[in-house]
């Protein structure tokens, strides 16, 4: 799990860092995404179940990432404009601000995480003959 959380602090702030010039910002949103969609299907494996903050903060996630995606959708195919305002939002306000959320909901998830499992390890090893 702490590799997990190194792989997506590297990967957003170099898409950060990136933004410095605009095109290879929007460019390395595509892996970001990829990393933290990953990320995001791992984490409601292993810990939904066991974390009131994770399942609340999980689902936020899902919820506003599939909203984006719709919504991106619908722009693109439906109501085709060239309103800067909204291609802007939709490529590059909201996918990041998703992002920056879903890392800091990531670093608290995978600390609590880690906190268990060294709990369980250690009670464990009380137990032992």
């Amino acid at each position: 799990m702490k590799t997990l959380k190194l792989i997506n602090k590297i990967a957003l702030f170099t898409t950060l860092v990136l933004f410095l010039t605009v095109y290879l910002g929007m460019l390395a949103q595509i892996p970001l995404g990829i990393i933290q969609v990953v990320s995001a299907i791992i984490l409601t494996v292993k810990t939904y179940q066991n974390s009131d903050y994770a399942k609340r903060n999980l689902s936020i996630y899902w919820i506003a990432a599939i909203s984006e995606l719709t919504l991106f959708h619908i722009q693109h195919y439906y109501f085709p404009t060239s309103n800067d305002a909204v291609e802007w939002s939709l490529m590059v306000i909201f996918p990041m601000s998703i992002a920056i959320y879903f890392y800091i909901i990531m670093r608290k998830i995978v600390n609590e995480y880690e906190y268990n499992h060294e709990i369980n390890i250690q009670n464990n090893k009380s137990y032992e003959p």
